[in-house]
């Protein structure tokens, strides 16, 4: 199994004449370069390709790309997919390269490291990436967490948003959701997610808020209502408490009460003040 950050320096194989033999780099023409089978993105944000073509224009291509051999005078592409579409967008008709030997398996392990390093895959990509890694590589959750230096638990819970409906994963994979809010979907029965799911959007609910209202719907059911804010009934005597305690203490003092339930919250503002407040506990 290789592992996180290793594996591309190794299994040098057979390349063309042109190759500078100290850095093992060469030059290929672009249209020779076939795109990462297993490429696990699928989206690009079109602005910053741009971005990266202007800067290729200005500064030329410093870091080359990495391919293997597919045909006799085809390469696939490893690693560097990013930098080989800006390049054609900005004219290159050839670009450095560096020629590797590897299995399949390692084409989508690196493609995965890159894009992962970089922050660079919506969770659905990176969810279907990590599957293929288990279902057709038959590498466990454990295994992949190694490669990826994740927590196992957490390429679990991204495999696990492939549960969700297509309509639900587009709207991570558009962004209008996030990985957060899906796992909150995940919570409530299978029937209701599409629907939740818009009703975060609606709402704007933040993670916290979609988790909480995922808890409501499990015991209430599905509402297209706005979440409603929970009505805090006020008790006399909690008011009164209150007032003593700032009167015995001298000092500013805040009961949140929710129907006996709740906290007393003590502030103070300098050193001085935290001592003598804590004095008069102590007594």
């Amino acid at each position: 199994m290789t592992k996180l950050g290793k594996g591309l320096e190794a299994l040098i194989i057979a390349v063309p004449e042109s190759t500078d033999i100290s850095t093992g780099i060469t030059t290929l023409k672009t249209d020779q370069i076939k795109p990462n089978r297993y490429q696990p993105r699928k989206l690009f944000n079109n602005e910053k390709l741009q971005e990266l073509a202007n800067s290729l224009k200005e500064n030329g291509i410093i870091q080359p790309i990495i391919v293997t051999t597919k045909n006799e005078g085809e390469y696939e592409l490893i690693a560097g997919e990013r930098r080989l579409e800006a390049a054609k967008l900005a004219g290159f008709n050839e670009i450095p390269v560096i020629i590797r030997s590897v299995s399949p398996k390692e084409q989508l392990q690196f493609a995965i490291i890159e894009n992962v390093q970089r922050e660079d895959l919506t969770a659905i990509e990176e969810a279907k990436a990590y599957q293929q890694l288990n279902e057709e590589f038959k590498l466990t959750h454990a295994q992949i967490s190694e490669i990826v230096g994740k927590d196992r638990a957490t390429i679990t819970n991204f495999i696990r948003l492939l549960k969700l409906s297509d309509h639900v994963q587009l709207m991570i994979l558009n962004d209008q959701i996030s990985s957060g809010h899906a796992r909150a979907i995940l919570q409530v029965a299978e029937e209701h997610r599409d629907k939740f799911s818009e009703l975060i959007i609606k709402n704007k609910l933040s993670v916290r808020k979609a988790e909480e209202e995922a808890k409501r719907i499990k015991n209430d059911g599905l509402s297209t209502d706005s979440p409603k804010k929970k009505e805090v009934i006020e008790i006399p005597e909690i008011k009164t408490f209150e007032k003593n305690l700032k009167k015995k203490f001298k000092s500013k003092i805040t009961i949140f009460d929710n129907n006996y339930k709740g906290k007393i919250s003590f502030y103070y503002s300098s050193k001085n003040d935290l001592h003598k407040l804590l004095e008069k506990l102590e007594k």
